[in-house]
């Protein structure tokens, strides 16, 4: 099975996430924060309609976005560029500069002024960008939480079963990863965190993932590195389904003592 290392950079600026190996599946979302509609930049024929009075092509209800985001994820398909809103009256409510800045936004992948927009109230803009990387600005940081541990634990439940056979044995079932480690491990999330899965190793039942601070230099996601320069470990032990965070204090104590 070929294995991909995670990447999460985030912007405490602008509240995004520039993630990679880190899909978008709707079991994540918090039934509250569902999008109602949203506008999409790019989609195939089949999806959404075009609003007359803006031009967007938008999914209009919940069914749609369903439809929409269950058909990507069974089909691997690239999903476009979206920002979630709640009204379609407030929508149509939005004025010309405020238009060309989402325009600005889905070709540009940036935000000329904040990517929440008052008359969307959206708590979401997801970009696809040409590196291969995704970039989701979140209303909510702590959204971010359930999806990281949701993908990290099916990347680990691969790499656990990516010799199982179809006469062997049945697939190794692991405990999803607790939101509450991936808020331990949020503060490196700030310095661009590569989460290392091709050097994941298993001595007895315990599975180790390092992790290193690569900021954006993006050429290191498919670089090894000695493991002693990792900042941290990632830990899953199979026997107790337990998952663990190892290393992470002084980093952290070295990084509290340079913001002084």
């Amino acid at each position: 099975m070929n294995r991909i290392n995670l990447y999460v950079h985030y912007d405490a600026v602008t509240n995004y996430f520039m993630t990679r190996g880190i899909s978008l599946k709707i079991m994540d979302f918090n039934r509250q924060y569902l999008p109602q509609n949203i506008i999409l930049a790019n989609a195939p024929e089949e999806f959404g309609r075009f609003d007359v009075q803006t031009d967007f092509k938008i999914l209009r209800n919940q069914t749609e976005v369903l439809d929409y985001f269950e058909l990507c994820q069974k089909e691997g398909r690239r999903m476009s560029n979206w920002i979630d809103f709640d009204s379609m009256e407030l929508m149509h409510q939005l004025t010309p500069v405020e238009i060309s800045e989402l325009l600005y936004l889905f070709h540009a992948n940036k935000a000329l002024r904040s990517p929440f927009f008052y008359k969307l109230q959206n708590n979401y803009v997801y970009l696809t960008m040409s590196n291969g990387l995704n970039k989701t600005y979140y209303r909510h940081m702590s959204h971010f939480y359930g999806r990281f541990a949701r993908a990290l634990s099916e990347h680990l439940s691969n790499i656990i079963n990516e010799n199982v056979g179809w006469f062997t044995r049945r697939k190794k079932a692991i405990a999803p990863m607790p939101v509450r480690l991936v808020e331990e491990l949020s503060p490196l999330f700030m310095n661009g965190l590569k989460i290392d899965l091709k050097q994941a190793i298993k001595e007895n039942d315990t599975w180790s993932i390092p992790l290193y601070i690569i900021e954006d230099e993006l050429t290191y996601l498919t670089r090894n590195f000695d493991r002693k320069d990792a900042v941290g470990q990632i830990i899953y032990q199979e026997s107790t389904s337990q998952w663990r965070i190892e290393d992470l204090s002084q980093q952290l104590e070295d990084k509290t003592e340079g913001t002084q």
